[in-house]
Order: C-alpha cells, then structure tokens, then sequence
C-alpha cells in the first residue's frame, strides 16, 4: 500500500506517542536470557526481578532525564512516565507539526487509529542507543 496518496494529517492535530528505551549492554542481556533458558544452566529459571533488570540492562536516570527534557524542548507535552522498571518509558502528545519536525517523518491519515508514515523516524545522535522505539504511528527505528 503506497501511503503517500494518503491524504497528510492536519499539522494542528494532536496525537498522543510512547517512547520506549534500548536495552543497554546487548550481550550480558543475550547471554543471561540464555543461561535461564537452558536447563543445564545453574542460572536455569533464576529470574531477576524489574529492579534488577533495570539496574543491569536499563537507561541511566540522567539518561531518561535527558529524553525527557529534549520532548519538552521539542513542544511535547509529557503526559505519563515509567522508570527503574522492565519496561521504561515516556508517554506524550504533541501536534503533528511537532512530530514530523521532531523526528523527520511525514504523516498520514490514521488507518486503524495509527498514523501512517513512510518514514523511520529520526533520533538525535545523542540518543542512539538510548531510545529504543516510538510508538503511536507506523514506523519503527532502525536496528
């Protein structure tokens, strides 16, 4: 389906998005889920709890702080937030105008209460490996 004949959205609509964090040392990650996996592993189903997994493999809270401020400075309103979870996270809204600025994509007429876009959208380099997704229309960051 070719979304560019999509009608665009109006700039001045208002939609709501979540930003979710990467996971942060990739590998340890890798490896523990393994080891918890395997039954002839002494770490075989010794989970860790939300705070530990935040602790090992989570945003820093100077990090999240700073994800935060830069939504802000874009004109996002912050309207819930998550940290020191398993899945952390920062829920705003902001115009359409906003979002195609911020992060560089174009939006189209929501298809089953999603915006379209045709584009991955942009995460200053600053955060790259920091911000794992935005959600709220279709496009996924790149790996």
């Amino acid at each position: 389906m070719d979304i560019s004949k999509s009608p665009r959205t109006p700039p001045g609509d208002v939609i709501e998005l979540e930003l979710g964090f990467a996971t942060q040392n990739k590998p340890q990650f890798d490896e523990l889920t393994r080891e918890i996996n395997d039954k002839s592993s002494p770490r075989y189903h010794h989970w860790l709890t939300p705070e530990e997994m935040h602790e090992k493999f989570g945003e820093s809270q100077a990090q999240f702080n700073e994800v935060e401020q830069w939504l802000t400075a874009q004109g996002f309103t912050i309207t819930d937030t998550a940290y020191a979870q398993n899945e952390d996270y920062i829920r705003f809204k902001g115009t359409v105008a906003a979002v195609e600025k911020t992060f560089k994509v174009c939006l189209y007429s929501p298809v089953y209460d999603r915006y379209m876009t045709n584009d991955d959208p942009a995460i200053p380099p600053q955060f790259v490996g920091v911000i794992g997704t935005v959600t709220g229309f279709v496009g996924l960051l790149p790996h």
